[in-house]
């Protein structure tokens, strides 16, 4: 039998006739012109009453990035656009369309030259608007080259003009006396006080020039500053603290009201120098309250507090001192970075002797008047195992008992004490020596030496010398 395709335009593809198989025609693929083919495959057998069968085979063309996006025009135009036309005013929209599918029909939009700095276009919707001030009287139209790149390899790439021409406006503007303004003042300078006086002449000289604050000035700066409308002096409104704000660029406004509608800015500059109205301020990350080991070594660091201070300069510098507390000189203190205090020990400590320090730190800055601000720490001292036990009568104990006595029989009771704390100064008691026939025992807790129900007898031996140890339950232990 052999095959025969049918549905084949243009052809776009071969069939084997003798396998059957579907291969690439003489055609290319257009997946932009017919996106699917739709193909009859007809098997004939070579008997004299030929019998034929069919079956239909769908074709799907898949996309590759092979269109160049196209522009709706070659050249975009805006004319008239005012030459005080603000930042961010939209000016055209340029669009291009990619006959790709996917990324592969996405664009994304540049301006190649042309635009001096003066536009930008979005590189997703093709808006182009202005981002710096025009001027008709340096350049009074712009020619820029526009681009289109779709976001597959090998990235096709399509190209427009866009010609903006700018209307030329009545805009002679009136001319301040100062290119700008330059002003120091100190920090809670008295309200009402005169900062700096704006001077401005009109070209035309026939209205009254009207001072005012930029629209966009921020609501901080409007908050301590006002300028008179007549007069351009610029006073202080509010109270100035360098701490919320250390310089201020405000800019003026001068209208003349004229026919030419203009308004002319001048950028004035105010530095707040520092006053030292700032106390140093210890931080939360301070350490409070520590606790160290009594046989700490001599210089270890052993807390660390941190203080800041809002002033600048000397008034800003902070260091600290331990002023109360500090029995016998134990502990120093040592700026770092004139921000953190670190506390080390000076002397060895003693847990027996002093258990807790309250100390008092101070953090002072280096102004001319230095402010301060206090801080507790209290250092609670840990025990250490570095007392043995000490028995109240280290010489020995005399006792007298009748022989026969009964078990259980209170002999003499062992008493001893230990300075350190917790189950550093836990006591147990034992005899070591002198025992050997087991007729005394002691209690381990107590101290305390009983006889064992065998009793003592006299005539087998009249004397015992009992050997004694106390320890604590230390580690190491001491005895």
């Amino acid at each position: 039998f052999f095959f025969f395709l049918t549905g084949n335009t243009n052809n776009h593809f071969h069939i084997d006739a003798s396998r059957g198989l579907i291969s690439r025609g003489s055609q290319p693929l257009d997946r932009e012109q017919q996106s699917s083919h739709v193909l009859e495959v007809e098997a004939f057998n070579s008997a004299p009453d030929t019998m034929k069968s069919s079956v239909r085979v769908i074709v799907y063309v898949e996309d590759v990035n092979d269109e160049v996006p196209v522009f709706t025009q070659r050249q975009y135009s805006r004319l008239g656009l005012k030459e005080t036309a603000g930042i961010g005013t939209s000016v055209i929209v340029v669009r291009a369309t990619d006959r790709d599918t996917g990324n592969g029909g996405l664009v994304t939009y540049k301006i190649l030259s042309g635009s001096d700095g003066k536009f930008e276009i979005d590189e997703g919707t093709g808006l182009i608007t202005t981002i710096d001030h025009l001027d008709y009287e340096i350049k009074t139209s712009y020619l820029m080259n526009v681009s289109a790149t779709d976001l597959v390899l090998p990235y096709n790439r399509g190209y427009c003009s866009v010609y903006i021409s700018l209307l030329n406006e009545l805009d002679e503007a009136v001319q301040f006396t100062n290119a700008s303004y330059e002003v120091v003042i100190t920090e809670n300078t008295p309200t009402g006080t005169e900062v700096v006086k704006i001077q401005a002449r009109s070209a035309d000289n026939l209205n009254q020039i009207i001072y005012k604050f930029d629209p966009n000035t921020s609501p901080q700066a409007l908050s301590l500053f006002k300028i008179d409308s007549v007069t351009g002096i610029i006073t202080i409104k509010g109270l100035v603290d360098r701490e919320k704000g250390d310089f201020y660029m405000i800019t003026v406004v001068a209208d003349d009201g004229g026919p030419k509608k203009d308004s002319t800015v001048n950028r004035v500059s105010i530095t707040i120098l520092d006053v030292n109205d700032n106390n140093p301020e210890f931080d939360i990350t301070s350490d409070s309250s520590v606790d160290v080991r009594e046989d700490v070594a001599v210089g270890k660091r052993v807390a660390v507090v941190l203080a800041r201070d809002q002033d600048t300069g000397e008034n800003g510098l902070v260091s600290f001192a331990i002023i109360a507390g500090n029995i016998g000189e134990t502990f120093k203190i040592q700026t770092t970075n004139t921000t953190y205090g670190e506390v080390f020990t000076r002397r060895s400590l003693d847990r027996e002797l002093i258990d807790r320090y309250i100390l008092t730190l101070q953090a002072s800055d280096s102004g001319s008047q230095p402010r301060r601000k206090n801080h507790i720490l209290v250092i609670n001292i840990l025990d250490v195992n570095d007392n043995p036990p000490v028995i109240q009568n280290p010489r020995s104990y005399n006792v007298s008992i009748n022989e026969n006595v009964g078990g259980g029989t209170s002999v003499t009771k062992v008493q001893a004490t230990d300075s350190d704390i917790g189950v550093n100064s836990m006591l147990s008691y034992y005899i070591i020596r002198g025992n050997e026939d087991l007729t005394f025992r002691m209690d381990r807790v107590t101290g305390e030496i009983i006889t064992r129900p065998s009793p003592p007898d006299r005539e087998r031996q009249q004397f015992y010398s009992l050997s004694v140890t106390v320890e604590d339950d230390g580690t190491p232990s001491l005895s």
